[in-house]
């Protein structure tokens, strides 16, 4: 039930962003990156919503990266 309409939902995304993408052509540079970014953040939260199995903490990751600089006691 859940995955024909996560594909309708994706395909009516994918159109929406294609016309996005025509339109931001004419927009300012700051509005056309800011659009972008945008567009890649709600992409970015999308997949993590949908598709990752396991809960993926930010913070954890970023304390991993951390502690590689840190010098261990």
């Amino acid at each position: 039930m859940i995955k024909p309409l996560l594909f309708t939902y994706l395909g009516m995304v994918i159109i929406v962003i294609v016309m996005d993408f025509r339109h931001l052509k004419q927009a300012a540079a700051i509005n056309r990156w800011l659009s972008y970014g945008l567009i890649a953040l709600g992409t970015g939260l999308w997949f993590y919503v949908t598709h990752l199995s396991k809960t993926f903490f930010v913070a954890v990751w970023i304390s991993h990266v951390i502690q590689r600089f840190l010098p261990l006691p």
